[in-house]
């Protein structure tokens, strides 16, 4: 029996019962994901880590980060300062936010465990093998899966999805990577030296796990313009669209500012332009412009987000 006919049977099976008080789209919840894009989300172990499904090639990695590192923070009376310091790991917001500032791309996914999670190879083949079983579909239609985790923003269509690419993994790709090799001594208070990694790095490391085949393939042309009033605010929106594979080719200050952010094309119907509206929850307007210039540009939204 396939895959695919075992899953429509047990979502059947459920939703037999569960259809009489729950609409179906409510209970499955909306996708964020469209499953030709790397997934990503926050996992609140000890260490922190961050969860990588990668299309191509295929393999599902975890990056971990010791709280105890010190990352740049973006706040002029604080410029570095301990992750530990910075989180409340029962607040799954908090830690996107954080991971995205500290790795300069988008991660909007997360879990948040109730008790202290440990991660490491052992745990690691666990939860895969658990996630990518036959039975895992329905443990998530029921509710049974996870039963030690408090708080997630994953919904159940995008867990099914997920299950859906990972019953392709193979348990030797699986990668566990720590991050703690990329430390370096950093100044602090008083020329103090502290161990600490470079956004630079951690972006770098990130974005070889994210770059979506898609968008390398169009190879648009994108022109970010900063019309947020902040300045830093259009490089960070550079690099959360560079971290996935887009060519962009300037950075401008805007002198008007704009609330939301949105991106003016031509080329509305571009993969590269829906998933960067994606990315940036914005609107695509159109332009009047013959070829296919592309300008994403970065409102007080996405500003008021990470600064």
């Amino acid at each position: 029996m396939s895959a695919f006919l075992i899953v429509l049977i047990l979502v059947l099976a459920s939703f037999n019962g569960l259809v009489k008080t729950f609409s179906i789209n409510k209970y499955l919840g909306t996708s964020n994901w469209n499953s030709n894009s790397s997934f990503v989300a926050v996992l609140s172990t000890t260490p922190l880590a961050v969860l990588i499904l990668q299309g191509d090639p295929k393999r599902l990695v975890f990056l971990t980060i010791d709280e105890k590192t010190y990352l740049a923070t973006g706040n002029p009376n604080e410029p570095i300062a301990t992750i530990s310091s910075l989180i409340n790991k029962s607040y799954g917001g908090g830690l996107t936010r954080l991971l995205s500032l500290a790795f300069r791309a988008d991660i909007e996914n997360y879990v948040i465990f109730k008790n202290d999670q440990k991660i490491n190879k052992e745990e690691v083949t666990k939860w895969f093998k658990n996630y990518s079983s036959l039975a895992a579909p329905f443990m998530t239609l029921t509710g049974r899966i996870g039963d030690d985790i408090k708080d997630t923003n994953i919904t159940r269509i995008d867990q099914l999805r997920l299950w859906w690419q990972l019953k392709n993994v193979r348990v030797n790709q699986l990668e566990l990577i720590d991050l703690s090799q990329y430390q370096e001594d950093v100044v602090y208070k008083n020329d103090q030296k502290v161990l600490g990694v470079d956004n630079l790095v951690l972006h770098k490391v990130i974005s070889q796990y994210l770059e979506n085949e898609n968008v390398t393939k169009e190879n648009l042309k994108i022109k970010v313009i900063n019309a947020s009033g902040i300045a830093g605010v259009g490089q960070l929106a550079a690099d959360f669209a560079a971290s996935v594979g887009v060519n962009i080719v300037k950075i401008e200050t805007a002198p008007n500012l704009v609330d939301q952010t949105f991106i003016q094309t031509s080329a509305k119907n571009k993969y590269t332009v829906r998933y960067l509206a994606n990315i940036f929850k914005c609107d695509i307007k159109s332009s009047s412009s013959s070829d296919e210039e592309v300008s994403l540009v970065i409102g007080n939204d996405f500003a008021s987000k990470y600064f």
